[in-house]
């Protein structure tokens, strides 16, 4: 079980984050206290409105995620909700508002896994003075809760989790996962592991900055000018990344320098001109594949965003359904509401008629005065009524403007609900045409690019010395003044690399620039 918690704020975004059903094949709203509203994004109106009777000003939301593992069984409601009341506990948000909602959604191998998310409101509106309540150290109390929950429920504990001795251990436990690194897999497919081991692997097989630059060019990665950095690397889906950070642990930042001695930070393209060529390769390349790919039946994403339309277009018109049958009421209610009033007002003029005195009454009071008198009091009476009837119709106007204000509401939610599911169907298809049409298209990623151009290109017997390309391996191979152990495939490919750059300078006397054409041609 691993527990992940945070105070925010942003309850609209939250609310069509939790109800996306394009990233989710399933949402259930299980429980929901604290709200008159019957959904998320009314719930969390509700509670931030609260909030701003107290200091809290953004991050007014405790958000939790619980995650199980799914290898050790699923969990059933009440096991879930032994852990949220746990939580509560720990964190000091008893009887708070809260919503829980229930997800599934397919892994990396397509099993479904549920997972569940928990909003507690941090406004306690229990006592006279509205205050939001304190949450400190919740990281360390969501782990000793996770830890007690497992135990008591007989779980296996995740790695990261269990108790250490050593510091590195104790460390590991409590180094959160990047959500930055999530969201860039997320939008290209590709984790930080595979990213960095790529680069990596470019370093180590590379002996020079020509070598390196043109080994990450071959694997999708390209050299430019941070903002903040001297070196940053873009792949081909435009996301940027820091190349010290990718080469962690494998060379340090004056390695790092000294390599990339002939490429100087100020002679490279900044991030902006770099997107806007990876965004004509990714657009070259797609067009290449499309065209050279046999026409087949939607993918598995194409058909799900088809579904999502229907979804969505099913949800709009059952709101509008809604929102025609509200009009509908409205109009009965008023016509209902007038003609009770028109009918008190012709029930107490007929009562009075029928009253009316005749003959010699009527002459008696007409000259004691009497008549005047009843019709003062009469006109006192229609006074009060209209005064009554106008107070009625505007109590009534005002309860259908809340209701056309809350089905306003309900369009505003289903507009960010649509837009957050359309955005993740668009980086899902960005993200499968580009690793089915584009990634195919490249050498694969165990083989070397140098050896993989070596192996593709003209067929050369020779050195630049005059030396068979043999001789000059196996003296490479068997140098015994290596103290390391020699690797077969490095030395190789800095041997070839070494015999083209060679070739390369005996072609062009004058040298290659080293500079970026932001055309897409290396120079």
């Amino acid at each position: 079980m691993i527990l992940k918690g945070n105070q925010r704020g942003g309850g609209q975004q939250l609310a069509a984050h939790l109800m996306n059903s394009f990233d989710n094949e399933r949402v259930e709203i299980a429980d929901m206290r604290g709200a008159i509203a019957d959904d998320l994004s009314g719930a969390f109106a509700e509670w931030e409105a609260q909030a701003s009777a107290t200091k809290i000003k953004r991050k007014f939301f405790y958000s939790l995620s619980a995650n199980p593992d799914q290898a050790q069984g699923h969990l059933t409601r009440e096991q879930y909700f032994d852990l949220i009341e746990r939580t509560e506990r720990s964190l000091k948000l008893v009887g708070q508002p809260r919503a829980v909602v229930f997800h599934e959604k397919r892994d990396k191998d397509g099993e479904l896994r549920e997972h569940c998310h928990v909003v507690w409101s941090r406004v306690d509106m229990r006592h006279e003075k509205t205050k939001a309540v304190l949450i400190a150290y919740d990281r360390l109390n969501l782990r000793t809760v996770a830890r007690e929950f497992a135990r008591d429920h007989g779980l296996e504990l995740p790695e990261g989790m269990k108790p250490g001795k050593s510091k590195g251990s104790r460390r590991q436990r409590f180094n959160e996962a990047n959500l930055g690194d999530r969201q860039q897999q997320e939008r290209t497919g590709i984790t930080l592991q595979e990213r960095m081991a790529d680069i990596a692997a470019c370093w180590k097989d590379t002996a020079n900055g020509d070598a390196f630059v043109h080994a990450m060019q071959v694997k999708g990665y390209y050299l430019a000018r941070g903002d903040k950095r001297d070196y940053v690397v873009l792949d081909l889906h435009g996301e940027v990344h820091s190349l010290s950070r990718q080469l962690k642990g494998v060379a340090r930042s004056k390695e790092m320098r000294d390599r990339l001695a002939g490429y100087p930070p100020d002679k490279q393209p900044n991030v902006e001109t770099t997107k806007a060529l990876l965004q004509k390769k990714r657009q070259e390349a797609i067009r290449k594949a499309v065209g050279q790919q046999e026409i087949s039946g939607p993918t598995e994403t194409e058909l799900r965003r088809q579904a999502l339309q229907k979804r969505q277009q099913q949800r709009r018109a059952d709101l509008d359904e809604m929102r025609i049958n509200l009009i509908g009421r409205h109009m009965t209610e008023r016509d209902l509401l007038k003609g009770a009033q028109q009918a008190q007002n012709t029930g107490i003029v007929s009562a009075r008629l029928q009253k009316q005195p005749k003959g010699f009454m009527a002459f008696l009071t007409r000259i004691t005065g009497i008549k005047l008198i009843t019709e003062a009091r009469q006109k006192q009476q229609d006074k009060a009524r209209v005064a009554e009837h106008k107070k009625q119709t505007q109590a009534l106007h005002r309860t259908q403007d809340r209701e056309l204000q809350e089905m306003d509401r309900r369009y505003r939610a289903l507009a960010r609900l649509d837009g957050r599911e359309n955005r993740s169907a668009e980086t899902a298809l960005k993200r499968e045409q580009f690793l089915q049409l584009v990634l195919k298209k490249q050498p694969q990623r165990d083989l070397k690019p140098e050896f993989d151009r070596a192996a593709h290109g003209r067929e050369r017997t020779g050195t630049g010395d005059g030396k068979p390309l043999k001789a000059t391996f196996d003296k490479a191979v068997n140098d015994k003044a290596a103290k390391p152990p020699i690797d077969l495939t490095a030395a190789f490919n800095r041997e070839v690399e070494n015999r083209i750059s060679r070739e390369d300078r005996d072609r062009d006397p004058d040298g290659p620039d080293r500079g970026f054409d932001p055309k897409g041609r290396n120079r």
